[in-house]
């Protein structure tokens, strides 16, 4: 005889499709519309697994759960949520229940056999595992057992093991004692970081072995707890593709110019420094992501900052004929405060916000020059002794508040005159800008 399955959904059409599929495990399909019919069937039919819907009349599906886990009678089936709520938010909010796992709606048939063959070999093991010195404890496949599950089930068994993942030619390693992780390692990732970046894994395998081997590496201690991190991870995921949308596709790799790239090094933290010396020009936005040392919602971020100042462009990978994706050439540009002195044949003006560049400099005015003027600058950084005075051009000019905010009203001007000695200084202050800028978003994520 196969399992007893209760499915709890309102919508007939769902409850159908996972009917039809659960009977070619086989299994016993029961079957309840909302969350009051759901706990009636479960404490009188006991059974194996609970398939529950969110939104539903009378009683909701958190709702019910909330019954069921309190009830010794049902505390102990497991449960697993069917919903069209996908956030964050709500997973973890299910995860909290006691839930063994949260599945997003439209369902695929396929999965959801998968989910009840895994959550049934955990919950109903034929046999206690053996406990070797040196062979895995348990091993399986990440798309039929998340890692938030492995990790979920180890807590509440209270393990002590070395829980080791691949995906590819990656590997990370996760350690337990008494079900609380201790240590991660993930590339050049340690600690928090690797768990966060190992969360982002949906498909690879995973092997829970004894405790035993090499000790952790320096570094790879964990801070938080099992909860709180994976509601972090889960969070963090759930950004990660908006926050890839401003970057090219894989046949492009991402680069910081040389020299602006040594000197950030220079500058930052070892770590940071080891994030922008991928941006050498034969790394793709994958490949980044992958050598970071970073997990990828914090690199994104950082990635961000470095567009957003300009600092970071992006060439084809194989140039060829009719070639789709064109050159982005970086042109570091750093908002300043200090004192810009600028003057034409109109008396000496002045402002104290300005957007610098080593090619030129925006001035945000109101009654910005006509364009192809030429303009001396006189600019005065702060804490610094001597001013930098240059000749620029304007190239464009915008004195219409209806076209764009009153932040976008001034004008462009670009470099005409400038000597060696303030094109120096110019490129100083911003490499000071983009550090600040990188520091902040990796430091304050």
């Amino acid at each position: 005889m196969g399992p007893r399955i209760l499915v709890v959904d309102d919508d007939a059409l769902i409850r159908r499709i996972m009917r039809d599929a659960l009977a070619t495990l086989p299994a016993d399909v029961l079957e309840a519309t909302n969350g009051e019919e759901a706990i009636t069937t479960a404490r009188a039919e006991q059974p194996d697994l609970i398939f529950m819907d969110t939104m539903m009349p009378r009683l909701d599906g958190f709702q019910a759960a909330g019954i069921l886990k309190q009830d010794p009678t049902t505390a102990g089936i497991p449960l697993v949520f069917v919903s069209a709520l996908g956030t964050s938010s709500h997973k973890v909010r299910g995860l909290d229940l006691g839930a063994e796992d949260y599945i997003a709606k439209p369902v695929d048939p396929e999965e959801i056999k998968a989910r009840v063959r895994s959550i049934l070999r955990r919950a109903r093991p034929a046999a206690p595992p053996p406990e070797p010195s040196d062979a895995a404890v348990a091993k399986g496949q990440l798309q039929n057992m998340p890692l938030p599950s492995l990790i979920r089930w180890l807590e509440s068994e209270e393990r002590s093991a070395r829980l080791l993942l691949t995906r590819g030619e990656e590997a990370g390693e996760v350690l337990f004692r008494d079900g609380r992780m201790t240590h991660a390692s993930q590339g050049p990732r340690l600690g928090d970081t690797a768990l966060y970046q190992l969360l982002t894994w949906a498909e690879g395998t995973f092997n829970i072995n004894p405790p035993v081997g090499l000790p952790p590496q320096l570094g790879s201690e964990i801070s938080t707890s099992n909860e709180d991190l994976v509601k972090e991870g889960m969070r963090r995921l759930e950004e990660v593709p908006g926050l890839r949308g401003p970057f090219p596709g894989p046949d492009v790799f991402l680069e910081i110019p040389a020299a602006l790239r040594t000197a950030l090094q220079a500058a930052l933290s070892p770590a940071a420094a080891a994030l922008v010396g991928v941006l050498d020009s034969t790394r793709n936005l994958d490949r980044v992501l992958t050598d970071s040392p970073f997990d990828a919602w914090v690199t994104l971020k950082a990635l961000q900052c470095l567009l957003r100042v300009g600092a970071l462009g992006w060439v084809p990978a194989a140039p060829a004929a009719g070639q789709a994706v064109s050159p982005r050439r970086s042109i570091p540009r750093v908002a300043l405060q200090g004192s810009l002195q600028y003057q034409a044949l109109q008396p000496v003006q002045q402002t104290d916000r300005f957007t610098l560049s080593a090619r030129g400099v925006f001035v945000q005015t109101p009654t910005p020059q006509d364009v192809g003027e030429q303009v001396l600058l006189r600019i005065q950084f702060p804490g610094a002794a001597n001013r930098v005075t240059a000749v620029g051009q304007v190239i464009w000019r915008n004195a219409d508040p209806a076209k764009s905010g009153p932040e976008d009203l001034g004008m462009g001007l670009q470099f005409v005159d400038l000597s060696m000695e303030h094109l120096e200084a110019i490129e100083q202050r911003l490499t000071e800008g983009i550090t600040a800028e990188i520091r902040q978003a990796l430091e304050k994520p």
